[in-house]
């Protein structure tokens, strides 16, 4: 399954000194009210007049990033933009941990992973005590599934700080990832400890429930998740998993269903229900296996290969047993 790691925020700069303060609490007064193209101007103007303010360049490479974009190809024509100005602020003072954070945080948006923790190990040289660049550097490590440096740099960041919620729910992806289940699972019950209203911790400390073979705490889990977040069709997924592997064969068929409804475009329900069918129906499973093959091109010959079983009753057994009873 793939995680989504959320980044810590970039932090905007403040004036440089010597700049023309009133200037740039008119942009920092603009960026507030949402008006980036306002403020894009004015930090315009800033540069115009002393082409060495660091500052200036570095708040409108923050604010390429945030303006709309009506498609991907704008997107990436911003974050041209924005790596330009970034760069542009490093040559004009390269003393700025915050910039080397920014453009870091960047090109992990871009997959420019190991771009970005050359960044934010530039921003650590100037700051060893930052904690942002390190919780940075730990998403971007792991992007390039280096978990153990990842973990490093998310205990350095826990040394500075023990009450962000960001640093227990990445922690533990990355100790779950490492096989580390009990450690992930500690760092899952301290964060909904910090944020008991939130479903996502509770999510992933079923998958850490689900690995320690302990499904009834998962399936508690699961089901306090779909309470706080009633669309969240990852749950509804794990769910059905559970219920199946209980017997409950109805029951988990429509939970599978109500995680289609939710999220019509997630490859790994229809692959799940195909495996369910495979020996009870046949035809739907292959069904559903045609969709995940048309959403997930990349793995047609999975879902071919599972479609060819479907054909006799020894492969459809073996569908089965792959899925549910691997190893005998």
């Amino acid at each position: 399954m793939k995680k989504v790691l959320g980044l810590a925020a970039a932090v905007l700069l403040l004036a440089a000194c010597g700049s023309d303060e009133r200037l740039f609490k008119k942009a920092q007064l603009a960026t507030s009210k949402g008006n980036f193209t306002q403020a894009m101007q004015l930090y315009s103007r800033l540069i115009k007049q002393d082409p060495k303010n660091a500052s200036a360049y570095a708040n409108r490479g923050l604010l390429w990033e945030r303006l709309p974009v009506k498609d991907a190809k704008e997107r990436a024509k911003n974050r041209a933009y924005a790596e330009q100005d970034y760069l542009a602020a490093i040559d004009a003072n390269p003393n700025i941990p915050e910039v080397y954070n920014n453009i870091g945080a960047l090109y992990i948006d871009m997959g420019r992973y190991p771009q970005a923790v050359y960044y934010f190990t530039e921003a650590l040289v100037r700051n060893p005590n930052y904690f942002t660049a390190l919780m940075n550097r730990a998403i971007a490590y792991s992007k390039q599934g280096r978990s153990m440096d990842a973990l490093a740099d998310y205990n350095s960041a826990f040394k500075l700080c023990q009450d962000e919620p960001l640093l227990y729910l990445n922690r533990g992806l990355t100790y779950y990832s490492l096989g580390q289940y009990e450690s992930a699972l500690d760092d899952y019950t301290y964060l909904i400890s910090l944020t008991p209203d939130d479903a996502r911790p509770y999510l992933e400390r079923a998958r850490a429930f689900i690995k320690l073979g302990y499904p009834a705490n998962a399936y508690a889990d699961l089901e306090e998740a779909v309470t706080i977040k009633p669309t969240y069709a990852l749950a509804y997924y794990y769910m059905g998993d559970l219920m199946y592997r209980r017997g409950e064969t109805d029951y988990a068929l429509g939970l599978l269903v109500k995680s289609k409804e939710l999220a019509s475009q997630y490859v790994p329900t229809y692959d799940l229900m195909g495996d369910m069918l495979s020996v009870q129906d046949p035809v739907a499973a292959t069904a559903n296996y045609m969709v995940a093959k048309k959403l997930d091109p990349a793995n047609a010959a999975k879902y071919d290969r599972k479609i060819n079983l479907m054909r006799t009753e020894a492969g459809r057994q073996r569908v089965l047993a792959e899925r549910f009873f691997p190893g005998n």
